[in-house]
C-alpha cells in the first residue's frame, strides 16, 4: 500500500482524489465517475445516488477523510456538474501504475475496504449496506428487518479508512 498511496500522491489532484474516493467508500467506479455536485449534501452530511447499480438508491455518510476530498472536488461547481468531468475511467489506474503504484484495477478498492471491514470484524449487513450489496431472497432477517442508516454507517467507514490510512502510511523505504 505505501508504493500505491506514494504513486497515487503524484498524480493529477482530481485523479488521486477519484482513486481515494473509491477506496475510502467502496463505492462503484461509475458512482464515483459520475457523481454530480448535488448529490454531495454538506448539510446532512452524505452523499446520496438515486441510480445504482442494484436499481435503489444509496447513501453514504460524509467521513472527515472524504469531506476534505468532496470540498475541493465540490469548489466552484454548480449543482449538475459532475466532480469528476473529464476522468477517463479507464486509464486512471493505469496514471497510478505509470507513476509506480502496483497493478490493480478499481474494483481492487472496493474489495480492499471490503476485506479491510471484514478483518475489522463489522457485520454482513453493515458492509452489505456500506457496499450497496442486496441479501439473498432466502435472507429475511437483512431483507425484511435489519434496518441500517447511513448514520450507523459512519462509524465503521472511519475505522475502515483509518486502517486504510495506516497501511498506506507504513514506511515507504522498500517501495
Amino acid at each position: 500500500m505505501p508504493q500505491w498511496w506514494k504513486a497515487v500522491d503524484s498524480i493529477a489532484p482530481m485523479h488521486r482524489d477519484y482513486l481515494l474516493l473509491l477506496a475510502y467508500s467502496g463505492m462503484r467506479r461509475n458512482e464515483w465517475a459520475f457523481m454530480l455536485r448535488a448529490n454531495v449534501d454538506f448539510e446532512q452530511q452524505r452523499i446520496y445516488l438515486p441510480d445504482t447499480k442494484t436499481n435503489r438508491p444509496h447513501s453514504l455518510p460524509i467521513t472527515p477523510k472524504m469531506r476534505e476530498l468532496l470540498l475541493r472536488r465540490c469548489e466552484g461547481l454548480g449543482a449538475d456538474d459532475c466532480l469528476f468531468s473529464g476522468l477517463s475511467v479507464e486509464h486512471v489506474a493505469d496514471m497510478a501504475m505509470r507513476a509506480g503504484a502496483p497493478k490493480f484495477i478499481l474494483h481492487d478498492l472496493r474489495k480492499l475496504l471490503a476485506t479491510i471491514g471484514e478483518k475489522l470484524g463489522f457485520s454482513d449487513a453493515i458492509m452489505r449496506r456500506i457496499l450497496n450489496h442486496v441479501a439473498k431472497r432466502s435472507d429475511t432477517l437483512y431483507r425484511h428487518y435489519v434496518e441500517i442508516g447511513e448514520t450507523d454507517l459512519m462509524e465503521p467507514l472511519i475505522a475502515i479508512q483509518s486502517r486504510l490510512d495506516d497501511l498506506m502510511s507504513k514506511s515507504c523505504d522498500s517501495c
